[in-house]
């Protein structure tokens, strides 16, 4: 097995935080932006997008344009120009494990929102290649990095994955389905894992019930355990 620093492996598990972290806050930015068309006269949008974030809470966002320039906000450290900057610092200490061609996405990524930040372009859409790079990323991870590096970075992302699902009331099959996923590589490698925190979550997960009530305390219960069950 690959024996690695404390400091890269934590690193290993935030850049596979943050990379599904971007990913998925640009789909749910871009599924909001539609909602926001829909929403009655009054409501203020991205209000319910922002709470389940828990971010920005007290700021009203009435245009696209101010939360555009909001994601932009590189002192904000929910942005997501902070979220790539955070991928690129640890890509940067983590280049040599995850290969050239897999830093390279991520550095295209941070070319990107710098660009994009500069212009302070309103248009979703001109994101869209820091999705396909992001896609790309983890198609290189898939292809050359291995081991307990490969580990730790999946693990990060679908930690993330799932935290984001559940913060947005996905159906109780789909976290159920990225869990599963989680514990085939909690099997792989138990050292990596509080075994206690592990059961907690998956008791929880197993409450189809209590899980579609989406109750608060449950939601944040189950998100305390499934954060601090990684040992990094």
């Amino acid at each position: 097995m690959t024996i690695l620093s404390a400091q890269k492996a934590n690193s290993l598990f935030w850049l596979g935080r943050y990379a599904e972290r971007g990913y998925l806050l640009l789909h749910l930015m871009r599924r909001a932006y539609d909602e926001v068309l829909d929403l009655p006269v009054g409501d203020v949008p991205y209000s319910d997008f922002l709470t389940k974030l828990d971010i920005y809470q007290d700021a009203a966002f009435t245009t696209s344009r101010q939360m555009m320039q909001q994601l932009y906000d590189s002192q904000a450290p929910t942005s997501l120009r902070s979220i790539i900057e955070r991928m690129m610092d640890n890509a940067i200490v983590l280049r040599p494990e995850i290969m050239s061609e897999s830093f390279c996405y991520i550095e295209m990524c941070r070319d990107v929102i710098r660009r994009k930040s500069e212009e302070q372009d309103d248009n979703i859409s001109s994101l869209q290649p820091i999705t396909d790079y992001l896609l790309a990323f983890w198609g290189s991870v898939l292809e050359r990095v291995y081991g307990r590096k490969r580990t730790l970075l999946m693990v990060g992302k679908l930690v993330e994955h799932i935290d984001m699902n559940v913060r947005f009331d996905y159906k109780h099959y789909r976290v159920l389905e990225a869990w599963e996923v989680l514990k085939g590589y909690i099997k792989t490698d138990p050292e990596l894992f509080d075994a206690q925190q592990v059961t907690r979550v998956d008791k929880m997960m197993a409450n189809e019930e209590e899980y579609s009530q989406h109750a608060m305390s449950y939601k944040n219960n189950l998100l305390a355990a499934l954060c601090t069950m990684v040992r990094v």
